[in-house]
């Protein structure tokens, strides 16, 4: 969502972006009630906004009233044709308890599944994310990293953080022994994989 609110405003730097993570949306939502500023928060989504940008969605899910001033502030935007860009863990008819008439809206537009990063791209990503840290992995540390970590870009940038914080605190190079050493407690043991051949053997 970062990267679509920089690019927006390379192409169009006017252009009025609202980032906001769902829970923020909720929290802010409950203090305007609370404080009588439900006119300043509807004018701050609603109206002083083209661009919103709305980092986990899900979190609104079993939160009625949340669910409900959501559900006009989309409206709005929509009506006025702004663009509203949201991001969830799942796709909008999988998220628990999120009212039906919002999945439907969100399915009024372009939903996007983002798969985790291929071995290749993981490769790439360890040795530009390494270079930019001021370090960079020799191949195989690299391809040990990429290897060991495929679920998704926060837990491959934190290996890497790791590795290079190991090898700072022991004044050391990089080398694969280093990166095993210092990532040992990251890695969950692999577990076999099983299949209807190797239980007949077993059998």
């Amino acid at each position: 969502l970062h990267a679509v609110g920089h690019t927006l405003l390379d192409r169009k730097p006017d252009t009025r972006i609202l980032y906001m993570s769902g829970e923020r949306f909720m929290n802010e939502f409950i203090h305007s009630i609370r404080n009588d500023k439900m006119a300043e928060f509807r004018r701050r989504y609603r109206e002083e906004c083209d661009v919103l940008l709305l980092d986990d969605i899900q979190f609104i899910a079993n939160k009625d009233s949340t669910q409900e001033e959501f559900f006009h502030t989309f409206n709005t935007l929509y009506n006025a044709q702004k663009q509203i860009i949201l991001s969830a863990d799942c796709a909008p008819s999988e998220i628990p308890t999120l009212e039906d008439r919002l999945v439907s809206r969100f399915k009024w537009g372009l939903v996007a599944e983002i798969e985790p990063p291929d071995y290749e791209t993981r490769m790439l990503i360890v040795k530009n994310k390494a270079r930019l840290r001021g370090n960079a992995f020799p191949d195989d540390v690299c391809e040990f990293v990429a290897e060991r970590f495929s679920g998704n870009i926060r837990e491959l940038e934190g290996a890497i953080l790791k590795v290079i914080s190991v090898a700072d605190l022991q004044k050391k190079p990089v080398d694969l022994e280093s990166a095993k050493n210092a990532l040992k407690s990251l890695i969950t043991p692999r577990k076999r994989k099983i299949t209807v051949e190797r239980i007949i053997e077993i059998v």
